[in-house]
């Protein structure tokens, strides 16, 4: 609804808090105490009893030759370190200019402190929460245009999606995400389903890999295991998630398979669609201001009018061969329109469909050099993704102009352009 934001909280795994008895010890972790003698209610100071990290002193303040964590310096620690523009101090929080994203950084006691005891015994029995409470009535939210369009371009929407990766061994089917999507009447159902993608976008990436010729049970069971994971990567938006299905089929040599969905996903890239860092026109404006539009939620709107970038974490199951470099084994990402074009271009290398290939390297320049549904900051990777079909395509010298193109737009150590000049050479 108008005026509400996403609150979003992690904890640190590295840093353990506690009142009267300690837990085991563990020397690679920082240990904080609780003193509530002499604060208001609601309070406490955290002391640093014990720590190995030089780190952990720039957070806490000193106080009577004692060292005291500060809730403060952490947030500008947090955004001193993630180099994040256009944050705010919001009470806990870190939130954007915006006011749609809040974003807390706590710390865990393992057991009840003393003020809270009280909490366990009373009348809603928070100590035995049931994931059947998660059914409860919340009213449909009315999309306002203003307010979808500060989401799409949001560095907290950003960071909260990066921060997926922080979690690979979070078991969503054993929380209640699944029961909230699950359930019809809920207004936060494409929220949740949203996130969800996000991770198993991630997830299937670390799961092995077998092709589609499987000679046992135990790959049939891995093989439909990655599968699976990635049908439930679409929700996030309208077209990486059925990429990274495409990349799928690929690596397990189903080319046909891939084809069809890329022109699937093609179908999708059209010019209404939203993407990260884009200056929306006023026809664009005009159109979401439609009744049809106001009525979904955000996390719908996402799902099928936002376009991702795709995302191959470091060592991904997932990435095409092509990619791989001896001595580079860093995380890709792309836009989305231009690694469709490539992977089809990739199909048709290895059917030996030379008159298609040629259509397809022509269509990719084409979107490249127009930056068709392209942030400013893939462009450099697009051209990258040009270069290695021109090369794939034995010209070699247009292969180059495209890195050196690529390196004029991102000279960064992190652009692998140069190295692949190199090897042309």
């Amino acid at each position: 609804m108008r005026g509400s934001d996403l609150d979003t909280m992690t904890v640190g795994k590295r840093i353990e808090v506690y009142e009267d008895v300690k837990t085991r010890f563990n020397p690679n972790f920082t240990y904080f105490s609780i003193e509530i003698d002499d604060v208001k209610p609601g309070f406490t100071l955290l002391r640093l009893e014990y720590t190995r990290s030089p780190y952990v002193f720039k957070l806490c303040e000193e106080h009577n030759c004692k060292h005291y964590f500060s809730s403060a310096l952490y947030k500008q620690e947090i955004v001193l370190f993630g180099n994040i523009k256009g944050m705010e101090f919001h009470g806990p929080c870190i939130s954007d200019e915006s006011g749609l994203f809040d974003l807390a950084f706590s710390l865990h006691c393992k057991t009840w402190i003393s003020s809270a005891l009280q909490w366990i015994t009373r009348s809603n029995q928070i100590s035995n929460f049931d994931v059947s409470m998660w059914n409860f009535p919340t009213e449909p939210f009315t999309l306002y245009v203003n307010d979808f369009e500060k989401t799409v371009k949001s560095e907290i929407l950003y960071c909260a999606n990066r921060s997926l990766d922080s979690y690979p061994q979070l078991d969503i089917y054993n929380t209640g995400l699944i029961h909230k999507i699950l359930c019809q009447q809920s207004s936060l159902k494409h929220l949740y389903a949203y996130y969800i993608s996000q991770w198993c976008s991630k997830q299937a990436q670390l799961l092995p890999l077998y092709s589609a010729i499987i000679n046992n049970k135990y790959q049939y069971k891995q093989y439909k295991s990655c599968l699976c994971t990635l049908l439930t990567n679409v929700y996030h938006d309208a077209v990486s998630g059925w990429l990274m299905v495409a990349s799928f089929f690929y690596k397990t040599k189903q080319y046909d398979k891939v084809l069809h969905i890329i022109r699937y996903s093609l179908s999708k890239c059209t010019p209404e669609k939203l993407y990260h860092g884009m200056t929306m026109s006023n026809n664009l404006y005009q159109s979401l201001k439609q009744q049809s539009f106001q009525k979904k939620s955000v996390g719908y709107l996402l799902k099928i009018m936002h376009i991702d970038s795709i995302r191959f974490k470091m060592n991904s199951t997932l990435t095409p061969d092509e990619l791989f470099m001896e001595g580079w084994n860093d995380a890709h990402m792309f836009p989305s329109t231009s690694y469709a074009y490539f992977l089809s271009f990739l199909c048709h290398y290895q059917l030996n469909n030379v008159r298609q290939c040629q259509g397809i390297i022509e269509s990719l320049q084409l979107v490249t050099e127009e930056k068709y549904l392209i942030p400013t900051w893939h462009t450099a990777d697009a051209y990258n993704l040009l270069g290695i079909a021109l090369e794939l395509f034995g010209n070699k010298e247009s292969a180059r102009k495209a890195f050196l193109r690529s390196l004029k737009i991102f000279p960064e150590e992190h652009n692998f352009a140069a190295k692949r000049i190199l090897l042309l050479n």
